[in-house]
């Protein structure tokens, strides 16, 4: 908001089944900043996953390729 910072948290690799799609993945962070949110922090698994995503598991900027694919559809910070 204009007053405070609200950063919210997308994963946007699930790696899990049936996780979300690109697309639902898509729409959900162009919500989120309709919304007012003022950064987005991206993630990526969940503790069901089957790929290691524990930091000390996973080389560094493994999936910045993924939060540099999300930046060009909003106008707020991915990070």
């Amino acid at each position: 908001g204009p007053d405070f910072i609200i950063i919210y948290r997308l994963s946007l690799v699930d790696l899990v089944e049936d996780g979300n799609q690109w697309q639902e993945i898509l729409a959900q962070a162009q919500a989120i900043e309709a919304a007012g949110a003022t950064i987005i922090n991206s993630g990526i698994g969940w503790h069901e996953a089957r790929v290691p995503t524990i930091a000390t598991s996973v080389p560094r900027a493994a999936f910045a390729g993924v939060t540099a694919k999300l930046k060009p559809h909003l106008r707020i910070p991915v990070v």
